[in-house]
C-alpha cells in the first residue's frame, strides 16, 4: 500500500478546485459552500492531473451510474480529459463504488489511457493529487513518455 501521506488528508477536503471556463463539464467550475463534495473531488482529478503532466484541461465529466432501486449501490465515475504539450490526450477514468453486496462491498480503480494501473477493494481512497501521480507514472511507464 503506498505511503499513508499520499492518501486523503484533511488539506485535501479544504482545497478548492476551479476549472477555467474553457474545459467543457457537466458540473459547476467553481465549488460553493453548499457543493457537492464528489464534485470538487472530480474537478481536483482534473486540475491535479494537468499539474502533474503538465497538461492543458479539456473536460471533465462527472456521472453517477445507475443505482438500484433499493438504493444498496452507491457509485461515482470521473472521467477527465486533458492534453500534454505535445498534442497527446489523456483519459482518467476514476471508479468508486460502495455495495452490500459481494464480492466487495468497497471498490475503486483508475484508468489511464485504458490501462488500469491501480485498484482497491477496501473503504480508503486515493486522492486527487494520488490520482494524477499514478497516471503519470503509468504514462511515463507503460507508454514511455
Amino acid at each position: 500500500m503506498p505511503e499513508r501521506r499520499l492518501w486523503f488528508t484533511p488539506y485535501d477536503w479544504s482545497r478548492s478546485y476551479a476549472l477555467p471556463e474553457s474545459v467543457a463539464c457537466n458540473i459547476p467550475h467553481r465549488g460553493s459552500l453548499d457543493g457537492y463534495g464528489a464534485w470538487n473531488v472530480a474537478r481536483g482529478v482534473l486540475v491535479e492531473l494537468c499539474r502533474a503532466l503538465p497538461a492543458t484541461p479539456v473536460s471533465l465529466l462527472y456521472d453517477e451510474p445507475v443505482q438500484r432501486r433499493n438504493r444498496m449501490r452507491v457509485a461515482i465515475r470521473i472521467t477527465a480529459h486533458a492534453r500534454r504539450c505535445d498534442g497527446q490526450d489523456v483519459r482518467v477514468i476514476y471508479r468508486s463504488e460502495r455495495t452490500d453486496a459481494e464480492p466487495w462491498t468497497e471498490f475503486w480503480s483508475i484508468a489511464v489511457n485504458g490501462l488500469i494501473p491501480a485498484s482497491g477493494h477496501d473503504g480508503v481512497r486515493p486522492s486527487p493529487p494520488w490520482i494524477a501521480h499514478i497516471a503519470a507514472q503509468t504514462l511515463h511507464a507503460e507508454l514511455g513518455r
